[in-house]
């Protein structure tokens, strides 16, 4: 194999595997969505640290925290004094 076709096929391979790792993030968002309260989201950080303190998930665990955290954002956004205040 010439530098040229090695370099491309690493180049599609990567390109491969980011499509990939963004269809799981989409997926995994998808699945996170319909945990809106504080108090589901909590259950579940609990939930997401007790498997990754177990070992298990522990690559995952960041991604899921940071999805339930922009979850939580969103109800704390909606659910704001302020936007109550104005009617919204």
């Amino acid at each position: 194999m010439t530098n040229t076709t090695a370099l491309w096929t690493t180049v599609k391979d990567e390109l491969r595997e980011r499509r990939e790792r963004r269809a799981a993030i989409r997926t995994l968002r998808a699945d996170l969505s319909h945990y809106r309260t504080p108090a589901e989201i909590e259950d579940l950080l609990v939930a997401v640290d007790a498997q990754e303190a177990s070992g298990e998930g522990a690559e995952e665990a960041p991604v899921i925290r940071a999805i339930l955290h922009e979850n939580l954002q969103e109800y704390y956004g909606l659910h704001s004094p302020v936007r109550r205040a104005a009617g919204l």
